[in-house]
């Protein structure tokens, strides 16, 4: 491990887990599904009943991120599944758009062939999610799993203190030129 493990932990897992788990908490927290003063005991037995309701319909899915965050399993290992599963999604897109094969060759096999292909591969992606530890650098596993750890509960703390995130303050001190 060195810093340079360190860094790219945080960059790509740690950040993101704040801003993720402080963006849903911040939405339980507001509603009222979650109270300001529960300790993490109390905010996982809370997210156990959520998730009971949430697998019986009895709540509605108030947004995109929510709801396939309780796919994933809610609580830590559930936010870390779904961002490691939103990467791996992106790469994917990123991938196929700047390495664009050509019609021909998507379709060579078949159309069924494509279609059960890219099946597969969501398949695929989704067993990688479900295994978000192992999609990571393997060489400091563990400091991995630290840094998603506490950017999860930084961002559950930081949504409990009702921290507000000044993203328009921040973009107005960016130097912006202005065309005529």
């Amino acid at each position: 491990m060195n810093l340079l493990d360190l860094l790219e932990a945080l960059i790509k897992l740690g950040l993101p887990m704040v801003a993720l788990s402080w963006f849903i908490f911040s939405w339980l927290y507001g509603s009222g599904e979650i109270d300001r003063d529960a300790d993490r005991r109390a905010i996982s037995a809370r997210l156990k009943k959520i998730k009971k309701s949430f697998n019986k319909d009895a709540i509605e899915k108030p947004h995109f991120i929510f709801g396939k965050w309780m796919k994933f399993g809610g609580g830590f290992y559930g936010l870390a599944g779904l961002w490691t599963f939103a990467v791996i999604e992106i790469l994917d897109l990123f991938r196929f758009v700047f390495y664009f094969p050509g019609i021909a060759q998507l379709l060579e096999d078949g159309i069924i062939s494509f279609v059960v292909s890219f099946l597969i591969n969501q398949f695929g992606n989704v067993i990688s999610a479900f295994l978000w530890f192992s999609y990571w650098p393997a060489e400091s596993i563990l400091l991995w799993i630290l840094i998603a750890y506490l950017g999860y509960w930084t961002g559950v703390e930081l949504a409990r203190r009702n921290v507000e995130i000044p993203i328009e303050q921040w973009l107005q001190k960016l130097p912006i030129k202005k065309t005529k």
